[in-house]
């Protein structure tokens, strides 16, 4: 093997080494939710059936169990922003401001409310990569249909 060869595979190898738990969760959510059973997950109303599927879907994922508590939507994301609650999931609108402060997940039930389109969606505390994966492969089940209870 030449040199260049041999450096090219010495840097690919290092490069791989530390690839050992991508994608990252920097504060670890998920690992924390696994190792707490519990998954708290914030709501303004009653959840939709297919709101319930996603909640029933992620604790099959985590082996966790959901933990609702009730609020109002800013209060609620806030504290999604602080780690003191899980996922948020509530309908938003197509524009909403929380798009570009939290992680949303694909929707998986729109509905009109008045002169408007809401989408039901969950919302997850942006950079949790390993968790928003999570969450996202979920609610994609649910929208096609797929998940299981």
């Amino acid at each position: 093997m030449s040199r260049g060869k041999a450096a090219a595979a010495i840097a690919i190898a290092l490069l791989l080494s530390g690839c050992d738990s991508f994608p990252r969760d920097p504060a670890n959510s998920l690992d924390k939710i696994r190792a707490s059973g519990t998954i708290r997950v914030g709501t303004e109303q009653d959840l939709p059936p297919e709101a319930r599927k996603l909640v029933e879907q992620v604790e099959t994922a985590t082996g966790a169990k959901a933990e609702l508590r009730r609020g109002a939507l800013e209060p609620l994301l806030d504290k999604l922003e602080t780690g003191e609650i899980d996922l948020v999931v509530a309908p938003f609108t197509k524009k909403t401001p929380w798009a570009t402060m939290s992680a949303l997940s694909p929707p998986f039930r729109t509905e009109r409310q008045g002169e408007q389109t809401v989408e039901w969606r969950a919302a997850m505390r942006s950079g949790e990569n390993r968790w928003i994966m999570l969450v996202e492969t979920s609610a994609r089940k649910v929208a096609r249909g797929k998940a299981t209870p």
